[in-house]
């Protein structure tokens, strides 16, 4: 963590856990990423073109419009945790968000056998989202104990979203 917050301080630790970024051999690239590109479709009765079909662009053009990957931070802070990168063009959804998906406790009293895992098949994980644009806010999916006296859980989801009149005269990311 920096010593300070200063501009600095804060400066130099995001280039640390920048250059602590595993960098990948070949067979890791194939195992963590995958690219593509958007095809023809349709989206709410409305048609889209593939992207070789685009003004422009070349029929047999292998240009990726789209990528996804995990990524890890080789330190003792972010040691086994990953990060997944996601983009591309004509998504369904634009915007920038971070999902914190936490890890499973290793003993769970919700599980309907002692023999049973504590895996994503047999509970889901809680998962903190920020959402970071087109409008703030964050999200909390929780697990929680339905009422009474059984042990079944119900997914629980707290949310808080700036509407778009808070933050309509905010300026964009990189206006000052």
């Amino acid at each position: 963590p920096p010593v300070a917050f200063s501009e600095k301080e804060i400066r130099t630790e995001k280039i640390k856990a920048l250059k602590a970024i595993r960098i990948y051999n070949e067979e890791e690239v194939l195992e963590n990423f995958v690219r593509g590109q958007y095809a023809q479709g349709e989206l709410d009765g409305v048609q889209f073109k593939g992207y070789r079909e685009e003004d422009k662009v070349d029929a047999q053009s292998e240009t990726e419009t789209f990528v996804a990957g995990k990524f890890t931070i080789d330190n003792f802070r972010w040691s086994g945790v990953p990060f997944y990168v996601r983009t591309g063009k004509r998504l369904t959804e634009k915007g920038t968000r971070i999902n914190i998906v936490f890890k499973q406790v290793p003993v769970n009293v919700f599980k309907t056998s002692v023999d049973e895992p504590c895996d994503e098949t047999t509970l889901p994980p809680n998962v903190l989202t920020i959402y970071i644009q087109p409008t703030e806010g964050f999200s909390l999916s929780l697990n929680g104990k339905e009422v009474g006296q059984g042990f079944e859980t119900e997914p629980i989801k707290l949310e808080f979203r700036n509407s778009a009149e808070m933050v309509e005269n905010s300026p964009e990311a990189y206006e000052k």
